[in-house]
């Protein structure tokens, strides 16, 4: 059996709506593992977020901060942050807009407004606490991702305005802000030409708008059925939801488990 390089989405992909993994999806990841298959996480979640995914999975090779931060064998081979002169304009209009913001590295995340609804509501359904305040937490820190809350209707106040960095909507009150070359498919790119496998032999699973580049990208793009249409519309194979076992299920129907 050919050897594949997998990259699974986290967050309905591997968890499901309640951020939980079924006993089906582990037994999935193990018997890839067993095949002789190469797994990684790829997420857009910061590394400190990822010790309860590694734990059930014992997937230790992860892309990060949508493709911004990526770690084989417990090595950093690739960083791109956000540049600091833009993020003090973002910090600027978003401040007057009074939009908060939630600025993130490896080590922890903080907010430039110590308690905000929209932080809360958001940051909790990834089973975090509202982060700490600290206003300037950027200014001598890489970021490699920053949190924008606001509605889909003030979108319109950000997305023309700058040149070097993209916003991707995650939650109904806020979007990631990443570097405007960066997406997973760019963090793919960079543990592929690490292990030396062609782009043509790795898979990657998810069901997000962030999972766009990388689903269009690898030699195989398998979206959930729980996933956006517009993910669909660029994808290899569409399985079934998360609640269905559809990871399991697309494994199954492309003879890579039995």
């Amino acid at each position: 059996m050919k050897q594949h390089l997998i990259f699974f989405d986290i967050d309905g992909t591997l968890y499901n709506d309640d951020k939980e993994m079924s006993e089906d999806t582990k037994e999935t990841i193990k018997k890839l593992q067993e095949n002789g298959h190469l797994l990684a996480i790829a997420t857009g979640r910061a590394p400190f977020m990822l010790q309860e995914v590694i734990k059930e999975t014992g997937i230790t090779n992860y892309i990060s901060f949508n493709g911004q931060y990526a770690v084989m064998n417990g090595e950093v081979i690739y960083e791109n942050p956000l540049d600091l002169e833009t993020l003090k304009q973002l910090e600027n209009d978003a401040s007057s807009n009074d939009h908060p913001l939630v600025f993130l590295n490896e080590h922890e995340m903080v907010s430039n407004i110590e308690f905000h609804e929209n932080i809360k509501e958001s940051i909790s359904t990834l089973k975090f606490e509202h982060p700490r305040y600290e206003k300037n937490y950027y200014i001598d820190k890489p970021i490699y991702q920053t949190l924008i809350f606001n509605s889909e209707e003030e979108d319109k106040l950000y997305d023309d305005q700058y040149k070097m960095i993209k916003f991707i909507r995650w939650h109904e009150v806020s979007r990631d802000v990443v570097p405007v070359n960066g997406s997973k498919f760019e963090g793919i790119k960079k543990v592929s030409e690490a292990l030396n496998i062609p782009i043509e032999d790795c898979i990657a699973v998810g069901d997000g708008l962030n999972d766009l580049e990388m689903i269009h990208g690898v030699g195989l793009g398998i979206v959930m059925g729980n996933g956006v249409d517009a993910l669909k519309e660029v994808a290899d194979y569409v399985t079934e939801d998360v609640h269905k076992e559809g990871l399991t299920k697309a494994f199954k129907h492309f003879k890579l488990i039995d």
